[in-house]
């Protein structure tokens, strides 16, 4: 169990924190990413078989959100000693990683810069077969420089 009671998780359900910050789409970076893993498809490398597909620029896999974990995207002022900015009094070593989903409005392009918007968004316990399990699920909004939201993503941390 978490060294925050329920109650006390609960009443920051809605809180939200700014955890990136700066994240360019950098033409290099996705490629790098698509070769890390092992995605083929010659749209995230060509810009004339992104312009064939209708965009205006070669897009971000839909997973290349998570190089937004690298601290060098975190705000100045981010204090990640808990999950993604929350203190939820979660043991590290007792927490895992449980579910992630991404909902696109559509993909990241190249040359956007994307700002990151985490805000928890339920708290639950339930009884497993060592004891009580708490649910955190955080909710992330990507967004670029025109405030235009292009990606949501959530995960559930499970502390065990």
């Amino acid at each position: 169990m978490p060294e925050k009671p329920l109650t006390e998780l609960e009443e920051l359900i809605g809180e939200s924190r700014i955890t990136v910050d700066g994240l360019v789409v950098e033409r290099g970076k996705v490629r790098e990413f698509v070769t890390a893993v092992r995605d083929e498809n010659p749209v995230y490398r060509d810009a004339d078989v992104a312009a064939e597909q209708g965009l205006d620029e070669v897009p971000a896999p839909p997973t290349f959100t998570q190089v937004a974990r690298h601290p060098r995207y975190q705000p100045a002022d981010f204090d990640d000693d808990g999950i993604q900015g929350f203190d939820l009094g979660f043991d590290e070593a007792r927490t895992v990683h449980g579910e992630q989903e991404y909902e696109f409005e559509r993909p990241a392009l190249v040359g956007e810069t994307l700002t990151g918007t985490t805000t928890l968004t339920d708290v639950s316990q339930r009884e497993g077969s060592d004891g009580t399990m708490t649910f955190a699920v955080l909710t992330t909004e990507y967004r670029n420089d025109d405030g235009e939201l292009l990606v949501t993503e959530r995960k559930t941390a499970i502390e065990t």
